[in-house]
């Protein structure tokens, strides 16, 4: 009975914690990841978009090389380059991450592209996403599922409060 009462505590408890994760290895390195998330796909689509920022707050620099997502059979990190004024998506194989520096996923820069789901991903369900680094560090990190048109909406309500002079 008092497992029950305990897993249910638990349960609740880790719901309450914000999406903030913080990874060490020895004392010197402290990698965070804050606000992430993926979209749901959109009807016929082979493919979606993951943001998150990604904090490097050690002296250390980090080289981060593969990202997994549970539910995902492939993820891909992706950067957008503007080349002979036409701007297009290209895979990055390793993404160098300096010491002391954020970097943010985000749509128009770098973001994971994530294809092959297992199932529908639901708005609001919580997926696990796994950073891979070159010296051996793993990162995981919760990941929630939001609509494209959540996103949208949250864009336009930033651009409203924009005033022009």
């Amino acid at each position: 009975m008092f497992a029950k009462y305990l897993a249910v505590f638990t349960s609740m408890l880790l719901s309450l914690a914000p999406s903030l994760v913080i990874a060490e290895q020895g004392n010197s390195s402290k990698l965070v990841v804050q606000h992430a998330k993926i979209r749901q796909f959109l009807p016929a689509a082979t493919s979606t978009a993951a943001y998150f920022s990604l904090m490097n707050h050690s002296p250390q620099t980090r080289i981060l090389q593969k990202a997994t997502i549970s539910g995902l059979g492939r993820v891909e990190i992706h950067e957008h380059v503007h080349s002979d004024t036409m701007m297009r998506m290209q895979k990055v194989q390793e993404l160098t991450i300096s010491p002391y520096q954020t970097i943010s996923f985000q749509p128009g820069g770098y973001h994971l592209m994530a294809f092959e789901p297992t199932g529908k991903l639901r708005k609001g369900e919580k997926l696990t996403l796994t950073l891979y680094f070159a010296n051996g560090e793993r990162l995981e990190s919760p990941i929630k599922v939001v609509s494209l048109q959540e996103e949208m909406g949250k864009q336009e309500n930033n651009h409203s409060e924009h005033k022009h002079h």
